[in-house]
């Protein structure tokens, strides 16, 4: 009779006001798994943005050098010339990349400085507002840099000790925003002519035109390489507490619903009662209690993803240098999560049904 009786459900809406508690608990819960593997997601692709949208196959450096941001790699500039003359090579563009400090509003802000050859790869691919740098004193900066310390296009700003002025605005990483110059202004900054950070190959025969190269005596990483070496140094002190506050969230999310099922069953003890009197077996009670604990974590997930979307919009009006992405696999990894949240949490429940003796369908009260 039991099978054909919406018992589970009939139990959690006895309590409207307790399973709309549950739902909201377990609801922030899933909301801060979405944020924080939202932002996990916005910061690894924030990390390899320029690798992802330069458009290089291969980047040639100085031995060692196995990371693009913040590598101490220096080059001859001639090195550009000599690739240039491989077969396979599509183009090859020089690139001068540096970290460096930029004093606005007395506070120190840091910044990525790229220096490339306009009208080359390896410049800005995408201008919000103005035009890429064309004379050596002029830069475009990241657009998060330009609100969060009202620069506007014309101003100036003062990068290691010379004046330049700002004539676009562009995109920037989760630590800190990129500065665009010619390869030129770099060449005068560091006082270093004739040399280079990096040479940009672009080819359709990645593999060969690297063999020829390192036959060469040159030292050449590939996208995924620098990628993975950037989000390495670039994440290696967020990925922990991370980690530790998505299990934290996770067990709350345990905690919540086992707790909202446990209470609807002793609440209701005489019922479950008469139902192990007429036959039920553990089975069915398990099954009781999953359909229970289902129904509370499948209410937390709609109002995560609702509490999520008020989430995200704090966290862009507050930090927009943080990206929250929701990805496919986003939803996905949350929805697991609450499937999971649900079976572990049927535990409890499902252990105290199975010891709810017969008799006490026939005791009062």
């Amino acid at each position: 009779m039991h099978s054909h009786v919406p018992l589970a459900r009939r139990n959690m809406l006895a309590d409207p006001r307790r399973l709309i508690a549950g739902a909201v608990t377990v609801g922030l819960a899933i909301m801060l798994i979405l944020l924080l593997d939202g932002l996990w997601t916005g910061i690894k692709r924030s990390v390899t943005a320029y690798e992802d949208h330069v458009g290089a196959d291969l980047y040639v450096a100085q031995s060692g050098t196995r990371n693009f941001f913040g590598a101490v790699s220096q080059i001859p500039r001639s090195t550009v010339d000599v690739i240039r003359l491989e077969s396979g090579v599509n183009w090859a563009s020089p690139v001068r990349t540096f970290l460096a400090i930029i004093s606005l509003h007395d506070q120190k802000v840091p910044a990525s400085i790229i220096g490339w050859e306009p009208g080359e790869h390896g410049g800005p691919w995408e201008i919000s507002q103005g035009r890429a740098p064309e004379s050596d004193n002029e830069i475009a900066i990241g657009r998060v840099m330009a609100d969060r310390h009202r620069l506007r296009i014309g101003d100036s700003l003062d990068v290691m000790g010379q004046t330049f002025q700002i004539v676009g605005t562009s995109s920037d990483t989760f630590m800190l925003s990129f500065v665009f110059m010619t390869h030129a202004a770099t060449d005068s900054i560091l006082d270093s002519k004739n040399t280079t950070s990096f040479v940009l190959v672009g080819t359709d025969r990645a593999d060969q035109v690297r063999t020829q190269l390192e036959s060469g005596g040159l030292t050449v990483r590939n996208r995924d390489e620098l990628a993975t070496q950037d989000l390495a140094v670039m994440t290696r002190a967020y990925k922990i507490p991370m980690g530790v506050m998505r299990g934290v969230a996770f067990a709350i999310g345990i905690l919540v619903i086992a707790l909202c099922v446990y209470t609807a069953i002793m609440d209701r003890s005489r019922e479950y009662g008469i139902i192990k009197a007429m036959g039920a077996t553990r089975r069915d009670l398990v099954s009781l209690a999953l359909r229970q604990t289902f129904i509370v974590a499948s209410a937390g997930f709609i109002a995560g993803s609702m509490l999520f979307t008020v989430g995200r919009a704090v966290i862009s009006s507050i930090r927009p240098q943080f990206s929250v992405v929701l990805t496919t696999d986003t939803v996905t990894r949350a929805i697991i999560a609450a499937v999971l949240m649900a079976l572990v949490a049927a535990a409890l429940p499902a252990n105290r049904l199975a010891r709810i003796e017969p008799a006490t369908a026939y005791r009062g009260g």
